[in-house]
């Protein structure tokens, strides 16, 4: 009897053991280095993900990330992918992956992890004023004497020291001594109170040889002086410009609104890259009316608007 007692015991811990061996489990050097469940990597790396354990057959598969909840998109099969190990690079970023494995009579799919873009991010600047100090003419913000104007990265928890500039610099990087430099600035965020076209250069906090330039399309040029519009200071009004108009989420991933309920109807509203590209075109807009942008790569653009009577609107956007 004792005999038949061990022997079960002995099986029961095989099957158990045969099952758990059945659970796969994807690792990668990088895997929750920064968040749980995420891979990250520079853009000069691979990456290589793979089970924790051998299995007899590998298929992965993997799926595009979106914003809604549930993800609907369909999981694809990776042609070709049906080995213990999975290569990926920048080119798979925000996309989750699985493997499904059989091994005798186990088959079973892996929980998925997500190779996270973030660090792929383009750098990108929000610029803020105080009310009633400033007025945009023709790309140009005019600024009052005595007043200021912060500009800060967008993406702090991504870039770390910092290169800023008054002007757009001759190279990218910079070379030292470059006179568009500000010295000894190198913080995520700058505040200006002198005339001139600004923005930065930045590294990576995880990838620290990973730096970009922001677009110099995207550099901010600000000219102080004592401006007529400025006389209202102290006073508590505030002129309005016809070239102001409203947009927001800004930065946002999906949806944008643009307008006043004054105009109701803009006739025309289109979006362009910062190479000069329409990427974008509206006719006969409502005001309260969501533009779809998430199809939109990541980054700075112009939004043009018309009104019913004629007026056009220039505004900057950056789609996350």
């Amino acid at each position: 009897m004792k005999t038949k007692l061990i022997f079960l015991v002995f099986l029961l811990f095989s099957i158990l053991d045969i099952k758990a061996q059945c659970t796969p489990t994807i690792t990668s050097p990088r895997l929750g280095q920064k968040y749980p469940g995420t891979i990250l990597f520079c853009n000069v790396e691979d990456e290589i993900i793979s089970t924790t354990q051998a299995y007899g057959s590998y298929q992965w598969y993997k799926q595009e990330w979106t914003w809604q909840t549930p993800n609907n998109n369909p999981w694809v099969a990776i042609s070709g992918a049906t080995s213990q190990q999975l290569t990926i690079s920048g080119n798979d970023q925000l996309n989750y992956f699985k493997v499904k494995v059989t091994d005798d009579d186990c088959i079973a799919e892996s929980p998925a992890v997500f190779a996270d873009g973030f660090v792929y991010g383009l750098p990108a600047m929000m610029t803020t004023y105080t009310p009633g100090t400033y007025q945009e003419n023709m790309g140009i913000v005019n600024v009052c004497n005595g007043a200021s104007v912060q500009f800060d990265n967008i993406f702090p928890v991504v870039y770390g020291k910092h290169t800023w500039f008054r002007c757009v610099p001759s190279s990218n990087p910079a070379l030292p001594g470059d006179p568009c430099i500000i010295p000894g600035v190198v913080g995520d965020t700058y505040v200006a109170t002198s005339s001139g076209k600004y923005g930065f250069y930045a590294c990576t906090e995880y990838c620290p040889d990973q730096c970009e330039m922001l677009d110099p399309f995207a550099f901010v040029e600000v000219n102080f002086g004592n401006w007529e519009f400025c006389s209202n200071l102290g006073t508590g009004e505030t002129k309005s410009k016809d070239n102001d108009l409203k947009i927001y989420p800004n930065p946002t991933a999906q949806h944008l609104y643009i307008g006043k309920e004054s105009d109701k109807t803009y006739k025309e509203v289109i979006i362009i890259d910062m190479s000069g590209k329409l990427v974008l075109k509206k006719n006969d807009h409502q005001y309260n009316q969501a533009i779809d942008v998430s199809e939109l790569v990541p980054g700075n653009y112009i939004i043009v608007s018309k009104s019913a009577d004629g007026k056009e609107y220039k505004n900057r956007f950056i789609k996350k």
